[in-house]
């Protein structure tokens, strides 16, 4: 069937108008596709020219190249005594302790202490029952009285030339054997008490009341912890830096403060051939602290020299990764690397024999984090708090 004319022409029209409006479509898209392309470009770009000013890259006015301060701890560089130690581990003693063991056998009556109590020299502990030796005492002083009237009686009757000189003589002898009777029953019921032999402690008690007690076990343990000692193995070589009169320090940890003070007292003058050492032993000269107790296991500094005028610092704040030591120094407001040399040491301390000069500004905390020339916002001085940014 034949189309009309019209109609086909009108069909063509709407054909190339749909044809211009997607080459038009077509052109729009592409020429926004080619401005978003310049767009990333441009961010691309800033990106590898670096962040701008007051971004990641630093902040507005800030150091240099963007570095950021490093906070840091320090403390003045100053000379002192240095006291050159020896170290030894012992447990203390008490310098003086006594088993108490009674005189004699006998059955306990009365206990008077308890372990802790402090005692003194001659003080009575426990009683023996003495019921039996205080009679045997009282026949022996009554024989040794009328022993004693005998002889006066005798005698009076020698000067009367009633009875001879050597009736007298035996009655003397019999007086005399009453009297050591006497005194021996005496102290029988002397030793019937149980006294502590020196002031102390009472650190142990070994009997009941009631029980059985011999000549053979002790009754009961008493030191003297007033007066300490420590006897510390020193390494042959090391010997000869001992001697009688030094002081000594005792410290109960590494680093902490002394508790007590003390003095070489006497210097074994043999080597022990099993461990190669001698055996020195360090009097403590006071009771300084309550919390010193015999057997408690102390750490021993005796002070063999002092050297005058020496810089030391914590052992922290030096450096030692690598094949030189080196601590870093502030220095108008930046950390600078110094190589030091290092001498004795004390506890947490060492002696920094070169490098450092009185008055330096030495980093103790986040030296670790430091590099030469970088800056450093100084946040705690010898320990206080710096006030703001001051170095």
């Amino acid at each position: 069937m034949s189309q009309h004319p019209a109609t086909t022409r009108s069909r063509h029209s709407r054909g190339r108008g749909l044809t211009i409006i997607s080459l038009l479509l077509a052109g729009g898209l592409l020429l926004s596709a080619c401005g978003s392309g310049d767009e990333d470009g441009g961010q691309v770009a800033r990106a590898a020219d670096g962040p701008p000013r007051g971004m990641a890259g630093g902040p507005p006015g800030g150091p240099p190249g963007g570095d950021r301060e490093i906070p840091v701890a320090a403390r003045i560089a100053f000379t002192e005594d240095l006291q050159v130690t020896l170290r030894g581990s012992t447990n203390l003693r008490a310098r003086e302790t006594v088993d108490v063991i009674p005189k004699q056998s006998g059955l306990v009556g009365r206990i008077l202490v308890e372990e802790g109590d402090r005692v003194q020299q001659g003080q009575l502990l426990a009683q023996l029952d003495d019921e039996e030796w205080r009679l045997q005492m009282e026949q022996s002083r009554a024989r040794a009285r009328s022993s004693a009237e005998q002889v006066d009686r005798a005698r009076a009757l020698a000067a009367l030339d009633l009875i001879s000189e050597q009736e007298v003589g035996n009655l003397v002898a019999d007086s005399a054997v009453a009297a050591s009777d006497l005194e021996l029953a005496e102290l029988r019921v002397r030793n019937a008490q149980i006294l502590s032999p020196i002031a102390g402690v009472i650190t142990h008690r070994y009997i009941e009341r009631g029980a059985q007690v011999g000549t053979a076990e002790a009754a009961f343990t008493v030191a003297d912890v007033d007066r300490l000692e420590a006897r510390v193995a020193v390494p042959e070589r090391q010997a000869p830096r001992i001697q009688v009169g030094q002081a000594a320090r005792i410290l109960f940890q590494e680093g902490a403060a002394p508790v007590a003070t003390g003095t070489v007292q006497r210097i074994r003058p043999v080597v022990d051939a099993e461990s190669g050492t001698v055996q020195v032993t360090v009097e403590v000269l006071a009771r300084e602290d309550d919390r010193l107790r015999p057997g408690q296991f102390v750490n021993v500094d005796i002070v063999t020299e002092t050297l005058p005028d020496r810089i030391t610092l914590p052992r922290t704040a030096v450096l030692v990764d690598g094949a030189v030591p080196r601590v870093f120094v502030v220095r108008d407001g930046r950390a600078e690397e110094r190589q030091v040399t290092l001498g004795f040491s004390r506890g947490d301390q060492v002696e920094i024999a070169t490098g450092l000069a009185a008055g330096d500004t030495v980093v103790v905390v986040g030296q670790d984090n430091l590099r030469p020339n970088a800056p450093v916002r100084l946040m705690e001085l010898d320990g206080r708090p710096v006030e703001g940014r001051g170095q």
